[in-house]
């Protein structure tokens, strides 16, 4: 997503100042390992902080010294050390972001601040690495996902990680893997080879319980997480609580067709020139309703890394799972919500279903002065702008599951 507002977004913002009530928001940090509070009512400016699902989303502000209470400021230096603060971000008392702050950035310390960047609880799965190996036979997907994250957050020393609580759900799809420890890949890199081969998702969720204690969840989804659209009654439209909207629509990288090749796993193969060159598994996807709608062939291939496969049909799979990433014209609309308006950040929850209505130069009124453009689909991410040095607030959101032409 944009990290700034475009010029003529930014006017239409200013136009909204005083004229809205801002959300509280509340900034804290926890120790990484204990939980204990660090710092709490954190005087931050933040300029944005994203959630997606299947991947870690960042976060960008600054810590505000005050000149006349060194006391205070090096509390507040302390409660942001990189790598072990886990940061917590709060909408009107409700938890919407967390995770550890890694680096800070400051510029110079006559601006009287210090800049630092986080990223959410899904980043640190890029800290730890696979060195055990791990045989899943006849396994659900969902308890290799558990297995590996639960591996991460207790390797020793210094691996747990305080609060992180586990969906209990079932996937209903079993294989047979294998995660191979002398390779030594990132845990991150481990989960994605099960996101792809399997179309599952994931999000790493902060919550608090009803006594105030900090948790994470990790949300784990197939087809998909998030809630159907009676439920989570969520309805995005220009004119309405949009004030603009990008209408990305990406080609360039799409295939209809994905060749999945892997390495045989008992190490055949032949010498070629005294090259020895090794037996592959091959499997192949294709998006036949792309093809008969009359859109051009175009392939791709993918190699998958870490995981050991056993068979043609196990890279069938995995071409399967590839394809839905890059088939088609990938819409991805960016929504721009008003200042103030409903819903907020704190009411979605990822990958919920969504009516999206559109009216503007782009999609012109229909008859009857029906939206030029309307159809249904699922919040993958926001990218939320907290109120602060001039700064109106408001939220990006990101949308998938649409089609060009509804």
């Amino acid at each position: 997503m944009p990290a700034v507002p475009t010029p003529g977004l930014a006017q239409l913002l200013a136009r909204f100042q005083g004229q809205y009530t801002p959300s509280t928001w509340r900034y804290l940090t926890t120790d990484m390992i204990t939980g204990r509070l660090l710092g709490d009512w954190l005087p931050l400016t933040v300029q944005n902080f994203s959630r997606q699902i299947n991947t870690a989303g960042p976060f960008t502000g600054s810590l505000n010294l005050i000149s006349t209470n060194g006391a205070q400021n090096a509390a507040s230096r302390q409660a942001i050390l990189p790598r072990r603060s886990v940061l917590w971000a709060f909408q009107d008392n409700v938890p919407v972001w967390n995770g550890p702050i890694w680096d800070w950035q400051p510029t110079s310390v006559l601006d009287s601040t210090v800049q630092f960047s986080a990223a959410s609880m899904e980043s640190i799965l890029q800290h730890r690495v696979v060195d055990q190996t791990f045989n899943f036979t006849n396994a659900d997907v969902f308890d290799m996902f558990r297995a590996l994250v639960q591996f991460a957050f207790s390797k020793q020393p210094n691996g747990f990680v305080a609060g992180v609580t586990y969906s209990a759900a079932m996937s209903g799809i079993t294989d047979t893997l294998t995660f191979d420890g002398t390779q030594y890949q990132y845990v991150s890199d481990a989960i994605s080879t099960l996101v792809t081969n399997y179309e599952i998702e994931y999000s790493f969720r902060p919550y608090a319980d009803a006594q105030g204690n900090l948790y994470t969840s990790v949300d784990l989804g197939y087809p998909a997480l998030g809630l159907p659209l009676a439920q989570s009654r969520l309805a995005f439209s220009l004119p309405g609580n949009l004030i603009d909207y990008q209408f990305v629509a990406t080609g360039s990288s799409s295939a209809n067709k994905v060749i999945a090749t892997g390495a045989v796993s008992d190490g055949a193969g032949s010498y070629v020139e005294g090259v020895f060159v090794p037996d592959y598994y091959v499997g192949t996807a294709i998006d036949e309703g792309d093809i008969a709608a009359g859109y051009p062939l175009s392939e791709t291939v993918v190699q998958p890394q870490g995981a050991i496969y056993n068979s043609d049909q196990q890279m069938t799979n995995y071409a399967g799972g590839y394809l839905p990433s890059v088939t088609d014209t990938q819409l991805t609309p960016i929504l721009v919500l008003a200042p103030g308006a409903l819903p907020q950040v704190k009411d979605i929850i990822l990958g919920s279903y969504a009516d999206v209505a559109l009216t503007s130069p782009m999609h012109p009124a229909g008859p009857g002065n029906t939206p030029g453009f309307a159809d249904v689909g699922r919040v993958t991410g926001f990218t939320a702008y907290p109120p602060g040095d001039g700064q109106t607030e408001y939220a990006w959101v990101s949308m998938g599951g649409m089609a060009l032409v509804p």
